[in-house]
């Protein structure tokens, strides 16, 4: 699905709020044979400027990360089908409503020293 730019309403503040909240996603990359993602845990800097994730230094995307690239974090929320009975007029089709929010930004790694838990 691709949202319509009339529901687009959300503030830059107000996504970045709810992505905190969440604090749960998935973040991709494009691996050397194709896309790679990872269900991770994250937590965004106070002014909204970076975030930081966990994976395991033997998950496939930080193998993969051999200098700095291009990243993408999906946060989901809530979502649901909305039949076209709902609108209570005639011709119209069903869609799917949902939340999310889409952060792009350079992914690298921490050096291990900087990783309390060295993993």
């Amino acid at each position: 699905m691709h949202p319509n730019i009339t529901f687009r309403k959300a503030t830059r503040d107000f996504n970045l709020d709810y992505a905190k909240h969440r604090g749960f996603g998935i973040l991709s990359i494009n691996g050397e044979d194709g896309p790679l993602s990872a269900h991770v845990p994250f937590t965004i800097s106070p002014d909204g400027s970076y975030v930081e994730a966990h994976v395991m230094r033997s998950n496939p995307i930080a193998r993969a990360l051999k200098s700095p690239q291009p990243a993408l974090l999906a946060i989901s929320g809530p979502d649901g089908y909305i039949s076209p009975d709902w609108y209570d007029v005639e011709d119209q089709v069903p869609t799917w409503n949902y939340v999310a929010v889409h952060l792009r930004g350079q992914l690298q790694l921490l050096p291990q020293e900087k990783n309390p838990r060295g993993d």
